[in-house]
């Protein structure tokens, strides 16, 4: 891998993926070979010891198949936002950009997020997804809780807080000190953006079903979100 930084870092979440992590790292791998842009893919598959669970041996597979292409494979300390934070921390590109590995995104997303993060000279970039492949539920308790969060942070046009991708420039990165180790990650990033002025745009996209497995996200996750939405309304007062 070359000494210089890569202009794009993909981060793919690859918790509990199994054999389909394929379906999303070979056609990413493909697109971003064909970009002309100097990229990293950086799969996340970190793993709770008492789980069984194949996906670091099948993403080293995959990282020796292909160029430019690194793992993260540590025992987990923390939920989504931990494995969030340890891909951030190795990824070396100028931007980065952060999808989930279960093809609920399709990977062109990647490369549609940089270009815009790239053309508006935007510090942070978040998906916005403009339907729900996971069902009326999933629906609405999202909007319940984006209301919520508008009304707390005025951050009204943002919506859809949790929408991936999340694109960053590396100076927003590196403003932000990101502290989350669960779901609340998505939400730290908008908050942080926010509250220090940086410019924050919003990719439309289609959010597709998970055919492979039912989600992770569980209801002790909405209380885990209104906890920390109230801390952090309560602390960050002006």
């Amino acid at each position: 891998m070359s000494a210089e930084p890569p202009a794009l870092s993909a981060i793919v979440l690859c918790y509990r993926a199994g054999e389909s992590i394929a379906a999303v790292v070979e056609p990413l791998h493909a697109l971003l070979e064909k970009s002309g842009i100097d990229y990293e893919i950086v799969l996340v598959a970190n793993y709770w010891p008492h789980h069984q669970d194949t996906t670091p041996e099948i993403v080293r597979r995959l990282a020796a198949r292909h160029a430019h292409v690194v793992t993260l494979d540590f025992e987990k300390q923390g939920g989504m936002g931990w494995d969030v934070r340890s891909g951030l921390k190795v990824a070396r590109g100028s931007t980065l950009v952060v999808i989930d590995g279960d093809a609920q995104n399709p990977v062109a997303d990647v490369l549609r997020m940089y270009q815009l993060l790239r053309d508006t000279g935007a510090d942070i970039g978040k998906g916005r997804r403009m339907n729900r492949g996971d069902g009326f539920l999933r629906w609405f308790m999202s909007c319940g809780f984006n209301c919520l969060f508008c009304v707390l942070f005025r951050t009204w046009p943002l919506w859809d807080i949790n929408g991936k991708p999340k694109g960053l420039t590396r100076a927003a990165y590196e403003r932000m000190s990101l502290e989350s180790d669960d779901w609340f990650l998505d939400a730290e990033i908008v908050l942080k953006a926010h509250r220090r002025g940086m410019k924050i745009v919003e990719l439309p996209v289609m959010f597709l079903a998970n055919k492979e497995r039912s989600s992770f996200l569980r209801f002790s996750a909405i209380w885990e979100f209104l906890i920390h939405m109230m801390r952090y309304a309560m602390w960050n007062r002006p």
